[in-house]
């Protein structure tokens, strides 16, 4: 008997005794989606014209079931030739992959172990193993060059979030025995995956800080920011931002004299233009500058940038990137250092401008900075568009 092993996260693998098959078979598309269907239907009869819908979609100009014959026959002989006779049987009205022919097969296995370690309570020796055999099964998403992709994707999407779900499960178990080091590991390892997962990078941020690596949580935070303005359009979580706000108030473990308070306040001297900050601390300064607003009666206003396309295409993420980093780069080099400026989404910015006298002054203030915007040739097509309001403390 043949050693079978087949793998169908990321390209279609076929090993027959460790020796990879599957260069046969793509040399046709539909041989190799004919394959894909009827490895993942394993324990299921497929139809005639449940095939040929699949594989031909509504081609007229095809006999579908002469063509499917034809089609069978050559993957039989090809699958044939290299060590699988009977591997698909014919059946009443159509076809299947032979159940009785002993086979790994890396989808099902992932499935079985997600089942299994869905209800653990506990991380023993053998739920580590089978937590880790899933790590290395899944590395991909499901047969990511098929030409199935209509019928794929739901399957694709299914399984993916299965994964996760799992991965889930075991770092809740790893942080419950304090083993950040390992939820390091498999958070990194989930994260080649799904890089843009919240989840993921959430536990990844906290379980660097319960390691003291502090600086690398912040690193962390800032990619996955980037990430989520860059390619997602989206910003980051209240989870993620939330954390932030608890990441920047950095570990004091020992009490410390005011002179060393201060001497360690004066290393950190305030560069030159306004100052540019995380969304989270923004509207903490927005509330302080708030409080002092009645009390030594001055005018603070608020203003948002954006930044378009003026052919109102959207961004790719590179395009994206470079933009919005000029126009921030406009905006505090232009702007006092007691201004302030953070990324409200992935087109626009927001600013505080405390002390200006009136409306007018702040209207002068931002078209000062839409001229030399445009002054930038790398900016000729796009639009800078702002709009202003006074902020008016409640009673």
């Amino acid at each position: 008997m043949e050693n079978l092993e087949i793998n169908v996260f990321g390209e279609l693998q076929i090993l027959v005794n460790d020796l990879d098959i599957s260069q046969t078979i793509w040399a046709s598309k539909k041989k190799t989606a004919l394959l894909e269907i009827l490895i993942l239907n394993r324990q299921r009869p497929m139809s005639v014209e449940r095939l040929a819908e699949m594989i031909w979609g509504e081609d007229e100009e095809i006999n579908a079931e002469n063509a499917l014959k034809t089609l069978i026959s050559r993957l039989r002989k090809d699958l044939e030739e290299n060590g699988l006779p009977g591997a698909i049987l014919t059946i009443p009205g159509g076809y299947m992959w032979n159940p009785d022919l002993p086979a790994k097969i890396d989808v099902f296995r992932m499935e079985d172990l997600c089942h299994t370690l869905s209800n653990v309570e506990s991380l023993d020796p053998d739920v580590r193993d089978q937590f880790e055999e899933l790590l290395h099964i899944y590395t991909d998403d499901l047969l990511t060059n098929s030409s199935l992709s209509k019928w794929i994707t739901p399957k694709s999407v299914y399984y993916h979030d299965l994964y996760l779900k799992t991965v889930y499960r075991y770092i809740d178990l790893l942080n419950k025995e304090k083993e950040y080091g390992d939820v390091i590991r498999v958070c990194k390892i989930a994260l080649d995956i799904d890089a843009f997962d919240s989840v993921l990078n959430l536990e990844l941020m906290s379980a660097l800080l319960n390691t003291g690596k502090s600086k690398e949580a912040l690193e962390q935070y800032q990619n996955t920011t980037n990430l989520q303005y860059t390619h997602l359009g989206l910003k980051p979580s209240d989870e993620i931002i939330n954390f932030y706000k608890e990441l920047i108030k950095g570990e004091k473990n020992s009490e410390a004299e005011i002179e060393e308070i201060c001497e360690e306040l004066r290393k950190g001297q305030p560069g030159a233009g306004a100052f540019v900050c995380e969304y989270a601390i923004f509207n903490d300064i927005y509330h302080l500058q708030m409080r002092n607003l009645k009390r030594l009666d001055t005018a603070m206003f608020l203003a948002l940038v954006d930044v378009r396309r003026m052919d109102n295409r959207q961004m790719e993420a590179l395009e994206l990137k470079q933009v919005m980093a000029r126009t921030l780069d406009l905006l505090r080099e232009n702007l006092r250092q007691g201004d302030t400026i953070s990324r409200y989404s992935p087109l626009q910015y927001v600013i505080l401008l405390p002390s200006v006298e009136n409306a007018k002054m702040v209207r002068m203030v931002i078209e000062r900075l839409k001229r030399q915007f445009y002054s930038n040739s790398k900016n000729a097509k796009y639009i800078f568009g702002y709009s202003v309001t006074p902020l008016v403390v409640d009673d």
